[in-house]
Formats: C-alpha cells, sequence, structure tokens
C-alpha cells in the first residue's frame, strides 16, 4: 500500500493545481512564475544541500550505472534506427525527447518524499542530479539538430547555466571539499523544503491548461515509448549488466518509471518545435504515471 498512499498524495496535490485553475483562484500565467521559483530557487537549492551532505566521492556505481544507462541505451537504439532509415526525423527527435528529460526532479523528488517514509530521498536527489545533467545535455542537442543550428557556444551555454546544474556542480564541490556552512545549509533547506508540493502543483495546473484529446492523441506513441520501454531496458540493465536483488533495483525501476519533465515544453517552446506534441506527452506521462508506477512496483515485488 505505501505505493498507492504516495501516489495518492502526489493526486491530491496535482488535483488541487487542477482546481486552483477551474475555479480562477489562478491564472495560466501564474503557472509561470510558480514554475520559475521553483525552477530557479526551490529544487536548486534543495539538491544543492542534499548533495553537499553526501559522499559524492564514493558513489554507489550500481546506482549510476542503473540511473544513466537505460536513457543511454534507448537513445543509442533509436539514433541506429533512424541512421538506417527505419525512423523519420521527426519521430527520432520527439521519441528521443520523450525519454531525454524525465521528472525525476519535479515527479520524482515528491514521490520518494513519501514513499517509504522517504529513506530513498536522499537516493532520488542523488539520482535525479544524475540523469538530469545527462537529460539537459541530449535534449539540447536532439533540438539543436531539429532545427539545424550549429553554434556550439550558445549549447554548453544553456546547459551551464541552468539553475539545477549549476546547483548539482556546486554540491558536489562542496561535498568534495567536505564544505559545509551550517547558516546557509539551514537557510537553502527551508527554501527547498516547499519545491516537491509546488511542483506537483503547478503539474496539475499545467495539465488542466494543455489539456486536449486531439492533442494527447498525437503524443500517445512518444508516451507510451516513454512509460514502456524506459522500465523494460532498466529490468533488462539490472538483469544482465548489474545482476543483484535488492530494494535498491526496485528504486532504479521506479525511478525510470517517472514521466516526462514540463520542462521539456519550455526548451521545445525556445527552439519552436513540436510544442503541440511535447506538451503532450508531459501530460499523458504524468496520468500515465499513477498506473505505471503501481504496475512498476507490484511486479518488482515478484521479480526482486
Amino acid at each position: 500500500m505505501e505505493v498507492l498512499t504516495s501516489l495518492f498524495t502526489i493526486l491530491i496535490i496535482v488535483l488541487l493545481g487542477v482546481l486552483s485553475r477551474r475555479f480562477g483562484t489562478f491564472k495560466a500565467e501564474h503557472a509561470k512564475t510558480i514554475s520559475s521559483f521553483v525552477y530557479y530557487f526551490g529544487l536548486p537549492t534543495l539538491f544543492f544541500v542534499k548533495i553537499s551532505t553526501l559522499d559524492i566521492l564514493n558513489l554507489d556505481l550500481d546506482l549510476v550505472v542503473g540511473s544513466l544507462l537505460p536513457t543511454v541505451l534507448l537513445l543509442a537504439l533509436l539514433l541506429v534506427l533512424y541512421k538506417i532509415n527505419v525512423l523519420k526525423k521527426d519521430s527520432f527527435i520527439l521519441l528521443g525527447l520523450s525519454i531525454s528529460f524525465g521528472s525525476y526532479a519535479f515527479f520524482g523528488v515528491a514521490f520518494f518524499e513519501t514513499f517509504q517514509d522517504g529513506r530513498w530521498l536522499e537516493t532520488s536527489i542523488l539520482a535525479a542530479s544524475l540523469l538530469g545533467v545527462l537529460g539537459i545535455v541530449s535534449t539540447v542537442l536532439l533540438l539543436e539538430y531539429a532545427n539545424q543550428k550549429k553554434q556550439s557556444g550558445s549549447i554548453l551555454g544553456m546547459i551551464f547555466v541552468t539553475p539545477l546544474i549549476i546547483s548539482i556542480l556546486l554540491g558536489a564541490l562542496f561535498s568534495a571539499l567536505k564544505i559545509q556552512v551550517d547558516f546557509l545549509n539551514n537557510a537553502l533547506s527551508l527554501v527547498g523544503k516547499t519545491s516537491s508540493a509546488l511542483a506537483i502543483f503547478v503539474l496539475g495546473m499545467f495539465i488542466y491548461d494543455r489539456f486536449s484529446f486531439k492533442f494527447l492523441k498525437e503524443s500517445l506513441g512518444f508516451s507510451l515509448f516513454r512509460m514502456v520501454g524506459l522500465p523494460l531496458v532498466t529490468w533488462l540493465t539490472i538483469e544482465f549488466i548489474i545482476p543483484g536483488r535488492g530494494e535498491l533495483y526496485q528504486f532504479l525501476m521506479l525511478e525510470n518509471s517517472m514521466p516526462a519533465a514540463i520542462a521539456l515544453v519550455v526548451f521545445a517552446e525556445r527552439y519552436e518545435y513540436k510544442v503541440t506534441e511535447t506538451a503532450g506527452i508531459v501530460s499523458l506521462t504524468s496520468i500515465f504515471s499513477f498506473i505505471g508506477l503501481t504496475a512498476v512496483f507490484y511486479l518488482t515485488q515478484f521479480i526482486f
């Protein structure tokens, strides 16, 4: 029942976000304001504090491989299929985007904050940090390729000025140098604690504003690819590359079952590329995640 408790907690907050738009408490532009706070302040401060207090120099290799390799393998498979003309360019890019940028920070942290009394929260933040770097890099590269831009400086600029990336790098530096400033951590912790609930609340507002059966139909295939493909490849990775049994592997399965990130739409809007389809992917994978995470949780009870 623990997974259902976590999901119902998230569902209630999502519904509050939906209702805030339905009854006009907040307007569409307010979602951008709230998400900007979460994006620029809430999540970066949370990640900085958590990462800076971890032993970053002794990372669990299984966690690193199990977090990153499924996405890398799927991206490599899509690239091969594109190169041999099985996939058209737009299909390749949209499928790649669907798996590149997961909501490991927005949705994942909120989920693991309540799942099993938060025992996996720090692990989820570490995994989200690794996946966040991979997601931003691969998303920007795919969108640059979509628009055929050749501006390597702008790519590096977009990656390294991202607040979450900056906070991850600073947190890793503080951890490696064993720098701890109590008053700084206390202040940033207070800000970071607001991020999970606000991020999920904004997701509800986003779904309300973007929901359309026509747009969702166009995004269904890309959404299913993420929700089925990533958990499947994660299971194969665990079975054949990092074989073992235990709770970590259940965590990896759940982590790789998270929906696509809202930030994916922000990047698509910036590049003016398939905004409707990417919004549909975010909405559908978020809705599917309540079924998908429940299914993955109970399957892992038998598998691991």
